[in-house]
């Protein structure tokens, strides 16, 4: 902000700044009203008219207010000299808050609204929404045009935008123009280059058109996602400084009408805020990975910032525990890398931490009203809100950003899904809002169609596809990556030990709703009976549950027909909920042949990466998520997984690869999974979806192929 010669205006300017900060914080969080949404536009009508209305009574507290000002000024005056340092900071404030000046918007300057995509997105007066309501934008959506395309840095791309709405990237010179200079230095000089490297470059393409943005094939720990996770975190904090910038730029020409009403001739539209303080929300699954953002999002932090309040304790709070040592980092050469990289450091999955940026300091561990950005794990925002039973700071989120989001799928989604339902709702109180400057498109209940989504992920889920379709709308459109199979498309089949069995048995799913039923259907009256019938089956199988409902329901049914099964029937179970006692106990029980069959989640999986031994036959009760766990289910009797993907079968295995067999259940609606496995093309043709995606009838057997180095049986296609 530039300095005011006026020392009365400097003061007025920070009297202006006090007062519009909610007042009555005591740290504790309003209770929510239960009474019915209050008409938010009609109070910010009243305020307006308070605001432009020139009583006598008005004009008599602007005189006693001037009057302050004059004895204060003296004061500040005096001091002036002795303020060289901040004299310094305003300097470089003003110099970084001028790059958002050619940006700022009045009625008359559209053209200038076309320059910076901020102002034409997230301006008091957008196109995207003026003029339309709520039903009619809903309404629209449906019929938004589709199309692929392909993007640097993202590959190809799915494509969703409304009619008339041109949303094509632009080229990295024009999109980093959208971004404060300042910023973009740092960025070039973090890499060491003298320009900014690929990766960033294009995702800031991408980044600056202010579209939604569906990522799911980032690898977690690589290069890429540290790139992305930069270029991400200088997007989000550019957004923060632009915001506080345009608020600031206004409390300035606000000051200065007040004490001279005839000093601004030129109209200016001052609309500049919303709700509640919090801009943008950042979805982690634990701590590790949150203290890798905020250490990207600190170092896009403005120049003038020479403080970060409580920077050393977060740190502290969200690394391991000063002197201990991380045994999986010790350990690496036994787990898959990316086991390494997810659960490296601390990994505790309930926490929650509100930044607040101001001109000179930066502050963690903010109250949420006063924070600029939230960062939080789901679970650790969910417990808050239930806890205060409040979600008013979800208001007016104007960019998320959810990474890991595979991770969060071995979580719960539901607190995923909790979260994003509270987005961007109308609050229940106001918590000290001047509604003279609420943007309209906020009192109108429209920001979920402005709200900028950035969700990444190492793979594709329909978990994934439906929430991205259901909770963002973004009238700046929508695009979705295509991810490839492993292996360059190919699958990780090749990983399979060489000569094992794999039967892959295809069922009619039927509805949506009524898969998991037949899935269920099909298992108990065809799969386990035809195990049951083989002497060499009907012991030594692990059955592997995708799925904690159906492996509950699948423990259920075995526990309940247990003499029906058979006189020597008997099997243990383990998730991600038993104790080390306990899987010890069914490993060995499994293992020394005490126990029949072995039911284990995707989860536990997961979470321990344990290798299961004394299995002779595997069953996938459905397509692992994760495809890489399939070869190394099968891997088990030969060796640990950190061998994979480059299996090469141990001196110490435990059979042949001959006496093991593979069981796979899956329907069409598994064709996600079974693409990651087996490869694109062959799973287009086992889920009997053609080229195009329509569904055809498959009655034959699929034709082995000369590259994957196993055997794949298909012939209970048809179930």
């Amino acid at each position: 902000m530039k300095p005011i010669a006026d020392p009365r205006l400097n003061l007025l300017t920070v009297l202006n700044v006090q007062s519009a900060r909610p007042t009555g914080s005591t740290g504790k969080r309003p209770a929510v009203s239960h009474a019915p949404t209050r008409d938010w536009h009609a109070i910010a009508r009243k305020a307006q008219k308070k605001v432009k209305g020139a009583s006598a009574g008005a004009e008599r507290a602007r005189r006693a207010l001037a009057d302050k000002v004059d004895e204060a000024a003296e004061v500040i005056e005096e001091q002036e000299d002795a303020q060289t340092d901040d004299a310094k900071v305003e300097a470089e404030d003003a110099a970084f808050s001028d790059a958002d000046s050619d940006d700022e918007v009045t009625p008359s300057s559209s053209s200038s609204v076309a320059k910076d995509p901020f102002a034409a997105h997230f301006g008091p007066d957008t196109a995207l929404v003026e003029g339309k309501e709520n039903a009619q934008l809903e309404e629209e959506e449906k019929k938004w045009s589709k199309g692929k395309s392909v993007l640097p840095g993202a590959g190809e791309v799915v494509w969703m935008r409304p009619e008339g709405v041109e949303s094509a990237v632009k080229g990295e010179e024009e999109a980093l123009k959208a971004y404060n200079p300042k910023l973009v230095e740092k960025l070039r000089t973090s890499s060491g280059r003298t320009s900014v490297p690929p990766t960033q470059a294009a995702w800031l393409r991408t980044l600056s058109t202010c579209q939604d943005v569906l990522f799911p094939k980032v690898e977690v720990g690589s290069d890429e996602h540290d790139a992305i996770r930069e270029a991400c975190a200088m997007h989000a904090m550019n957004h923060v400084l632009k915001t506080r910038s345009r608020i600031l730029k206004n409390n300035e020409f606000l000051a200065r009408s007040a004490l001279d009403p005839s000093s601004s001739s030129t109209p200016r539209n001052t609309q500049d805020q919303s709700f509640t303080r919090p801009k943008v929300l950042l979805l982690t699954p634990f701590r590790n990975s949150a203290l890798s953002w905020v250490q990207h999002l600190v170092s896009y932090l403005p120049p003038t910032t020479s403080l970060i309040e409580s920077y050393p304790r977060f740190v502290s709070e969200y690394s391991l525990p000063e002197g201990a040592s991380d045994k999986l980092v010790e350990r690496a050469d036994e787990y898959p890398r990316d086991h390494v990289e997810t659960f490296k450091g601390n990994i505790d999955d309930t926490f929650r931490c509100g930044i607040k940026v101001t001109r000179k300091a930066a502050k963690m561990f903010s109250e949420f009203y006063q924070a600029d950005v939230i960062m939080a794990s789901p679970l650790g925002l969910r417990t808050s809100i239930e806890k205060d039973g409040d979600s008013d700071f979800l208001s007016s989120i104007e960019i998320l950003i959810v990474d890991q989001m595979d991770v969060m799928l071995m979580q719960n989604w539901e607190h995923v899904q909790f979260v994003m339902e509270r987005l961007n709702r109308m609050p229940e109180e106001d918590h000290g809002c001047d509604f003279s400057r609420v943007k309209p498109w906020y009192l109108d209940g429209k920001a979920a169609h402005l709200r900028q989504s950035i969700l990444l992920s190492s793979l594709d889920s329909p978990e994934l596809r439906a929430l991205f379709t259901r909770s963002c709308h973004n009238r700046s459109g929508k695009l979705r990556a295509i991810p490839r199979a492993p292996n360059n498309g190919e699958g990780v089949l090749g990983m399979v030990p060489r000569g094992l069995r794999q039967v892959w048995s295809r069922f009619e799913g039927g509805e949506v709703w009524e898969e998991d039923e037949k899935r269920f259907e099909f298992f108990t009256t065809k799969t386990l009976p035809t195990l049951l019938k083989s002497a060499v089956s009907s012991s030594q199988t692990l059955i592997f549950v995708p799925s904690y409902f159906d492996f509950v329901r699948l423990k259920r049914y075995l526990q309940k027909n247990l003499s029906q099964l058979g006189s020597d029937f008997s099997f243990a179970a383990i998730s991600e909920y038993s104790d080390t006692p306990e899987i010890s106990r069914a490993r060995g029980a499994f293992f020394q042949g005490k126990k029949k069959f072995l039911l284990v989640t995707e989860r536990f999986h997961f979470f321990r990466r344990y290798r299961l031994r004394g299995a002779r036959t595997f069953v996938f009760y459905a397509p692992p998520i994760h495809p890489l766990y399939y070869p190394e289910v099968l891997a088990f009797p030969f060796t640990a997984p950190s061998s994979l993907p480059s299996f090469q079968p141990t001196g110490d295995a435990d059979v042949d690869e001959s006496e093991l067999s593979a069981h796979v259940l899956f329907s069409k609606y598994d064709v996600l999974r079974v693409e990651r496995i087996v490869g694109t093309k062959d799973a287009r043709r086992m889920c009997g979806l053609d080229a195009e995606g329509e569904s055809v009838y498959v009655h034959r057997e699929l034709e082995k192929s000369s590259r994957v180095a196993s055997d794949l049986d298909l012939e209970q296609w048809d179930g």
